[in-house]
Formats: C-alpha cells, sequence, structure tokens
C-alpha cells in the first residue's frame, strides 16, 4: 500500500493559532496560494481519494480529483481531533476559561477527552479503524486531512507510540508519502508547500 497525506492549505484559524479541529475555516491568501501550487503540481496515480468531511478538505480534494479524474470517498474516520469546548478558543482563552479542564487535558492529553469533544486516544483509534481497512487492500491512495490525523497516521504505520506523534511538523499543505509493505512502514517524503 502506497499512502500518499495531504493536509490542507492555511486557514483563517491556523493563521490565529486557535484549535479549530472540526470547526469551519476558510483559507487564507497563503492558503489559497498553497491551493494553487498543490493542485497544479499533483502528479500522482492513486485509485482513491478520501477526504475529511471538512471544507478545507473536501474542496481541494475535489480539485485533485477532477485534475486526475480520479473516485473521492468522505471519510469521516480522518477528520481531526473535536476539541469541544476549546473549538475556535487559542491556548490562553482556554486556560482562562476552562481551568480545570486545561489542567486536565495538560496532564492526560492522550487518554482525556474534553468536554463536548474527544480525547487523542479517541482520535487514534478512528484513525486506526480505518487504516486497517486500507490495509487490507494493495493500492495506491490519497487521504486529504488534517495535520493531527496525519501525525497520527505516521505514528500508526511506522510503529511508534502514540506520544510519538509530536516528533513529526506536518504545516499547512504539506504532502506525505508512506510506502507499507508486508506490516512496514517507511516514510519516504514530506514536502511542504
Amino acid at each position: 500500500m502506497k499512502l500518499i497525506l495531504l493536509r490542507h492549505p492555511e486557514t483563517i484559524a491556523n493563521s490565529k493559532k486557535v484549535y479549530i479541529g472540526q470547526t469551519e475555516s476558510k483559507y487564507t491568501d497563503r492558503g489559497r496560494d498553497q491551493f494553487d501550487k498543490i493542485v497544479n503540481n499533483f502528479d500522482y496515480d492513486v485509485d482513491c481519494i478520501y477526504t475529511s468531511p471538512m471544507t478545507r478538505c473536501k474542496i481541494i480534494a475535489k480539485s485533485i480529483s477532477e485534475k486526475i479524474d480520479t473516485k473521492l470517498d468522505i471519510v469521516e474516520n480522518i477528520n481531526e481531533l473535536n476539541f469541544g469546548i476549546f473549538e475556535n478558543k487559542n491556548y490562553k482563552q482556554v486556560e482562562k476559561l476552562y481551568p480545570n479542564e486545561w489542567r486536565n487535558w495538560i496532564v492526560d492529553y492522550i487518554n482525556y477527552a474534553i468536554p463536548e469533544g474527544e480525547s487523542l486516544r479517541d482520535l487514534y483509534t478512528r484513525v486506526e479503524e480505518f487504516l486497517n481497512i486500507l490495509k487490507k487492500k494493495d493500492g495506491k491512495y490519497l487521504l486529504v486531512t488534517h495535520g493531527g490525523v496525519i501525525q497520527t497516521i505516521i505514528a500508526l504505520l511506522l510503529d511508534l507510540d502514540i506520544d510519538d506523534r509530536w516528533h513529526f511538523k506536518v504545516s499547512e499543505g504539506a504532502l506525505v508519502e508512506i510506502d507499507y509493505i508486508d506490516d512496514y512502514g517507511v516514510l519516504k517524503n514530506l514536502i511542504n508547500y
């Protein structure tokens, strides 16, 4: 299996450094430039494109799908972490508005489910469920998704601990290539646009 992982271009919320896991946010000017570069330079042959249901992912996935004439499927499992009550706030706002929840999350960010949201373990589990489906197929796939999901996929396919996901910086508009053969993942490339 070959995976090409594409993080959506920069959004307004990204530029403001707020948590927007499952909140919609439009592209910045930089994001629109990244969009054009990614679509114009996309030169991979893939069997299917899978995208997060968030608009920031769907619109670039649709453009690539049309360019290379490939099927596009929306997959809930590769949506970003649901930050619940932290959504659309930066860490200083969260710390001030929700001091107990912030402290609980900092102490155990892997297992603590943010109120009205989910835990990192929840994200990890749903992403792994989708990867297990793909592993049964032998193909080439483009996944258009989010930074947290891509970090999780890298950790899962390279057989790393959940905590090791922080060793990978996946910028907005980044493209990651992973080959996965005989239960062995190889990170082949990471391109930032």
